[in-house]
């Protein structure tokens, strides 16, 4: 009963949607549903925006710091010896 019934129905949309594609055939008056006409293969020359690119960095060769050495100086600045991160 159920298949016999969205058989009928979908016979029905489809009637339905040849009416509609009809109707606005003749209201608009082009062929709506036809495949749009085909383009020749001219490849598009549009100006893009010239890639910008930005100055390199300077690189600066750093001094290798002994941590005792450093230890020392602050000792001998403030007087206190700098205590370890607790975690």
């Amino acid at each position: 009963m159920y298949p016999q019934i969205i058989t009928y129905l979908l016979t029905f949309i489809k009637y339905q949607e040849q009416i509609i594609r009809t109707l606005l055939t003749l209201l608009i008056g082009k062929g709506m549903f036809e495949s749009p006409p085909k383009k020749t293969d001219i490849p598009v020359n549009l100006p893009y925006q010239k890639l910008q690119i930005d100055e390199l960095p300077l690189i600066q060769k750093l001094e290798k710091l002994d941590y005792r050495v450093l230890l020392q100086e602050r000792l001998a600045e403030t007087g206190k010896a700098l205590k370890p991160v607790q975690r």
